[in-house]
């Protein structure tokens, strides 16, 4: 019993210390295969955030579950720099769908980098999902 009120507080901490306050979004709802995502990230925070919109997971919808589903085809490459997102900022991109996208619910997820680092030195990401969208043919 003595220890669940240390680790109840210690829990409440990291959620609280971990936050960010980062939306993505998509500009529309439904789009068809091959078609391209117009995605907009916005720091409705303080803090500065690390971001490279090129890197990016889809994810589709399987009942209950996400599961990541590859867009990216074996001519397409991303330049891995990343960029910083200041307070009250937003950053737009660009993710043209694959041709072969099975129909279904889909979104985005995106690990912004918090700019900061864990104890072992590592840099500390957290994911910011965007809105659903439909896939039709």
């Amino acid at each position: 019993m003595r220890l669940t009120v240390p680790l109840m507080a210690l829990t409440a901490l990291l959620v609280a210390c971990g936050e960010v306050e980062v939306s993505l979004s998509t500009d529309a709802t439904e789009y068809r295969p091959g078609d391209t995502v117009q995605l907009e990230l916005r720091n409705e925070g303080t803090r500065e955030v690390g971001y490279n919109l090129c890197f990016v997971r889809v994810e589709r919808r399987d009942d209950t579950e996400w599961i990541t589903t590859p867009h990216l085809g074996e001519d397409e490459a991303c330049q891995a720099s990343q960029h910083t997102l200041k307070a009250s900022a937003r950053a737009h991109g660009t993710l043209k769908l694959p041709s072969e996208l099975a129909s279904g619910e889909y979104r985005i997820v995106h690990d912004v980098d918090t700019l900061e680092t864990d104890a072992q030195g590592r840099s500390v990401q957290e994911p910011v999902v965007s809105n659903s969208f439909v896939i039709e043919p």
